[in-house]
């Protein structure tokens, strides 16, 4: 058996090593637990206790959905549709699937309605049927002014929005940091035709491009891991800053000479924070300001009256709301902590340590 000891035993140490190394986490909240952990060693203190930030569930589609009419035709006028070519659009709409239809869809099936109805109207097919004529007229009138409330339900009030902002998603890592251009050019789209509801300009072109949108926004949680990762690095700095606020950097660097201490700390600042953590911190400082701005450019040309919706974006979106006022707190008070902390040592960086 004396042969097998050797074998057995460093199998069970490495699977001992490999099941340790698992339960370790992965990722940015790695990457500050390492960075947090050599701050504690060194100050020989443990961080405040802090208010975590906290990112709030995004809207129920029942709670921001905006009315939209529901407007009959009756069957003598459906009938008289027939002259416009509309009767196969109205039937499509009126089937038990058509009925399920989801918002966005929905809001192709009234462009259509509108452009049909207009083409109808202007072509004079319906100058024997005045009533007719004018019931069309003023229907299509009433579904222009409803358009921009539908595309409220279809974009900012749907299910996809808030899948994209899901609160279950991880902290975002260096890759979904990296490229927002898909985005933001997703978003900037929106918006224009957003402008073009409300602004009274010619109905949208290609409602099939919305389709493509709403679809990318359900394949995506870019949104909610933003938001998490700026709850995450938030709390993170306020603790990391505690914890260098509270040494004692006369002892540190008597005469503001630094000692073997003090060079431990400058090289956590240099090969863990500046190597390291800063540069997630800058592309999340990146990623936030285009995430916050595009998001802006589609609530500035859909308003609506939403209660629910303008308190969650307040909280978490606006620059003046608390999420993104704490997290630009917690990156200025973690900068002057090292800043005093590296000065009081006369060991101070040449550049912003916040970059």
């Amino acid at each position: 058996m004396t042969p097998f000891r050797k074998p057995v035993c460093f199998i069970l140490l490495a699977g001992i090593a490999l099941l340790c190394s698992a339960c370790q986490p992965s990722g940015p909240e790695g990457l500050w637990q390492d960075y947090q952990q050599r701050l504690e060693r060194l100050a020989d203190q443990q961080p405040e206790v802090i208010e975590t930030a906290v990112v709030s569930r995004y809207p129920r589609s029942r709670d921001l959905r905006q009315p939209v009419p529901e407007l009959r035709t009756g069957m003598r006028r459906y009938f008289g549709l027939a002259q416009c070519d509309m009767m196969g659009l109205v039937s499509a709409r009126n089937s038990s699937l058509g009925r399920l239809q989801t918002a966005s869809l929905r809001f192709a099936y009234e462009l259509d309605f509108i452009r049909r109805a207009e083409t109808c109207l202007e072509a004079d097919r319906l100058a024997d049927r005045e009533d007719l004529d004018a019931w069309l007229t003023e229907i299509s009138r009433l579904k222009r002014e409803s358009l921009p409330a539908l595309y409220w339900n279809a974009t900012l009030g749907s299910q996809e929005m808030a899948g994209f902002f899901t609160t279950t998603a991880s902290p975002a890592d260096t890759g979904t940091l990296a490229d927002l251009t898909t985005l933001e050019t997703l978003f900037d789209r929106l918006a224009r035709t957003a402008h073009q509801l409300t602004d009274g300009e010619a109905l949208p072109a290609d409602a099939g491009v919305l389709e493509q949108d709403i679809a990318y926004l359900a394949r995506s949680d870019t949104g909610g891991r933003l938001l998490q990762g700026l709850a995450l690095a938030t709390d993170a700095l306020n603790r990391s800053a505690s914890l260098l606020e509270q040494v004692d950097s006369a002892r540190l660097c008597p005469n503001q000479r630094p000692g073997e201490q003090a060079r431990r700390f400058n090289n956590v600042f240099t090969a863990i924070y500046g190597e390291r953590v800063q540069p997630w911190l800058a592309d999340l400082d990146r990623a936030n300001r285009r995430l916050v701005q595009a998001v802006a450019h589609l609530t500035d040309a859909l308003p609506a009256d939403s209660p629910a919706f303008s308190a969650w974006y307040q909280a978490h979106l606006h620059p003046d709301g608390p999420l993104q006022q704490h997290w630009h707190a917690a990156m200025q008070r973690h900068t002057r902590a090292w800043q005093q902390l590296l000065q009081d040592c006369d060991m101070q960086p040449r550049s912003d340590p916040s970059g």
